[in-house]
């Protein structure tokens, strides 16, 4: 059988997740992300340890989801993150993940790319055993 790890159960399991939603998914940050885009990464902290030691370890992780849309229009491109953003809550099972808050766009530049973008905080738990 094989090891589990965070990327797989955690990371893998949420980009599972949102697999139904129409944009390209991302794991890790990609160098140039194709818009519409679902960048999933680590937010601070990381880790919040519940439970420490040899056969057990339990945490809290921290992640930031990233909805990034093209931005050549400003309310074509609200408009267009928040159907992204609706989409993402809706296939997030609220049994599995917490999420927290959904931040202000912001515009952004990736490469040459111009991008609005809104972050989702969600946490998770986590549980290695040895």
């Amino acid at each position: 059988m094989p090891a589990s790890t965070i990327a797989t159960d955690v990371r893998g399991a949420i980009k599972t997740a949102l697999a139904a939603c129409s944009a390209n998914i991302y794991d890790s940050v990609p160098e140039a992300p194709i818009v519409p885009a679902i960048v999933i990464v680590p937010d601070s902290p990381y880790m919040e340890l519940e439970v420490l030691g040899k056969s057990t370890t339990r945490v809290k992780l921290n992640y930031t989801i990233t909805a990034c849309v093209a931005y050549f229009s400003n309310a074509a491109a609200l408009d267009n993150l928040e159907q992204l953003i609706i989409s993402i809550l809706g296939e997030l099972d609220a049994s599995k993940y917490e999420l927290s808050t959904v931040e202000r766009p912001s515009v952004t530049e990736v490469g040459t790319t111009t991008l609005l973008v809104s972050d989702i905080r969600l946490s998770v738990r986590y549980e290695q055993t040895a």
